[in-house]
């Protein structure tokens, strides 16, 4: 029965091609939006090279302190509050800390007065295992490199080959901010949009002055960010639970300072909402908007959709009434009708899919922006890259599929439940 009501309406679509094309061109710009933000969001929280566990990351970038004769401070964490806190715990497969860094770096070319700006990170060894970076040439800097701050580095792909021309430059050196760096190792690029893991050279954080430097007054605040790899899905609530446990006998124990992370440990998708270092995101709040949002994306064409879908029906009343007057059941009458609707509404939802991939595509130095509270555009130069992985892939087509349903229900209903329920007599004398 589904396939005569898509054979119909296909034979429809082909009647009326004006019709057709601006209910699927209309229909197909209304799901782009819902789309876009649908991949942006996806690329945000799954798991994507090199960031390939993100299911099991846990982030503390920051931390706060009330002081009981009044005043507070936040910033980022300390190696002592690492060390003391979180290194200890049970269901912690691998810790890893980075520097928070925010100033501008560059590279120098070879006998030219030419530089470009480039990005650094400041990692540590274990940053190379809990993140699966692919190494085309040698190795990640070693943990005696890291403890006497030597002065090596891990290069992109496309960096390596824009300095040096070539990838097999293990053993170079490069210069970053007139300083020489030798090159261990070669990574396969991560994307701009990957930003905890994306960079044009890795360097120890032990080269950062003042790295495991400690301030506050409980001596936790600093300028690291604490990266966990929870062993199994099951231990990060432990880990959290742990966290917090451990946070409120300090504040028991000590009575000048209370020390709060503001709800950390974040699951990586919980963090891509903390933009603040003392104030936590307000997930109820988010989802609100957000349902908000999609709502008005949803309702707002759904309105105009309905009234041209009203209109075709007009059309069609005598028919409606010929069908009826041989005994055809009303259920069967809004069947075919939101069944003809939903092939207009498929067709629309690929049209949307279409336009949000040229759309993301287009606009790529700036779309990975949406849903920050900072405008963090790449350095000039930087391309940012989406893989067919990123753009293709189940969730985002089951996303499409669901809003297609959604949009036929609220385009088609009414308009068929009006039609099939019209007088007989008045839908026989309706001018076709």
């Amino acid at each position: 029965m589904l396939l005569l009501y898509f054979k119909q309406a296909w034979n429809l679509l082909r009647q009326e091609k004006l019709f057709s094309s601006i209910y699927v061109v209309g229909t197909g710009l209304s799901i782009t939006i819902v789309m876009v933000l649908s991949i942006v969001y996806y690329i945000k929280i799954a798991n994507i090279y090199p960031e390939m566990n993100r299911d099991r990351t846990l982030i503390v970038k920051s931390a706060m302190e009330k002081y009981k004769n009044g005043g507070t401070g936040s910033s980022a964490i300390s190696r002592k509050f690492i060390d003391e806190c979180l290194r200890p715990q049970e269901g912690i497969e691998v810790l890893s800390v980075t520097v928070r860094d925010w100033e501008e770096h560059y590279m120098q070319y070879t006998n030219s007065k030419e530089q470009t700006q480039v990005i650094l990170k400041y990692v540590d060894v274990p940053f190379w295992e809990v993140f699966s970076f692919r190494f085309i040439e040698g190795k990640p800097f070693t943990e005696a490199d890291f403890e006497s701050a030597i002065a090596t580095a891990v290069v992109s792909e496309s960096t390596a080959k824009k300095l040096f021309g070539r990838t097999d430059v293990v053993g170079e050196y490069a210069s970053i901010d007139f300083r020489q760096y030798r090159i261990c190792g070669v990574v396969r690029d991560a994307s701009y949009v990957t930003s905890r893991t994306y960079a044009n050279f890795w360097i120890p954080c032990t080269l950062q002055p003042d790295y495991d430097r400690s301030f506050g007054n409980s001596g936790y605040l600093g300028s690291l960010e604490a990266v966990i790899l929870a062993s199994s899905l099951e231990d990060i609530d432990k880990i959290k639970q742990n966290t917090r446990n451990w946070v409120e006998r300090f504040n028991r124990a000590d009575e000048e300072v209370e020390f709060s992370l503001v709800g950390q440990p974040d699951q990586h998708w919980e963090s891509t909402f903390r933009f603040w270092s003392n104030v936590g995101p307000d997930f109820k709040k988010i989802a609100w908007q957000y349902s908000l949002i999609f709502l008005v994306l949803l309702l707002v064409p759904a309105i105009s959709l309905s009234g041209m879908t009203d209109s075709r029906m007009e059309r069609r009343l005598a028919e409606m009434g010929v069908r009826r007057a041989f005994g055809a059941p009303v259920d069967n009458l809004m069947g075919q009708v939101i069944s003809e609707n939903l092939l207009f509404t498929l067709l629309g939802g690929l049209a949307g899919l279409f336009f949000s991939y040229i759309l993301i595509l287009l606009s790529a130095d700036w779309i990975m922006t949406i849903g920050s509270n900072f405008v963090d555009l790449p350095p000039e130069g930087t391309k940012v890259l989406f893989t067919p992985g990123m753009l293709l892939n189940l969730p985002v087509f089951f996303v499409a599929l669901s809003v297609c349903f959604v949009l036929n229900l609220l385009t088609a209903v009414i308009p068929a439940w009006r039609a099939s329920h019209k007088d007989i007599v008045y839908s026989l004398n309706a001018k076709q």
